[in-house]
């Protein structure tokens, strides 16, 4: 699964890169599932937070502002998730807020 996950993410961004927003999308979508049932860790989390990050950026290079946002909104939860829950990251959770926001900028 590890593969598959890395493999989606790579092609995501190649079609990003080449101007593919909707075709980037989908690629990305699909790793949701693929990550559904993976343990709540920080580098699990940080995959999560990259396709969350990821399918927000297609939305915004479209002029889809509102659904960049609902994604973005995603990846912070994640981040906000590690801050207050007991066993999370705080340092990866500060990261994840900072870098969403990034992107929402």
């Amino acid at each position: 699964q590890l593969c598959m996950r890395s493999a989606l993410l790579q092609r995501g961004n190649a079609l990003a890169a080449l101007g593919k927003e909707e075709e980037a999308r989908v690629t990305y979508e699909d790793v949701i599932p693929i990550l559904k049932d993976e343990p709540r860790c920080a580098r699990v989390d940080w995959e999560r937070h990259s396709v969350y990050v990821n399918i927000g950026n297609t939305y915004a290079r479209t002029g889809d502002f509102e659904k960049a946002d609902e994604q973005y909104k995603l990846a912070e939860q994640l981040g906000t998730d590690h801050i207050n829950e007991t066993g999370g990251s705080e340092d990866d959770g500060r990261s994840m807020l900072l870098c969403a926001k990034r992107a929402r900028a």
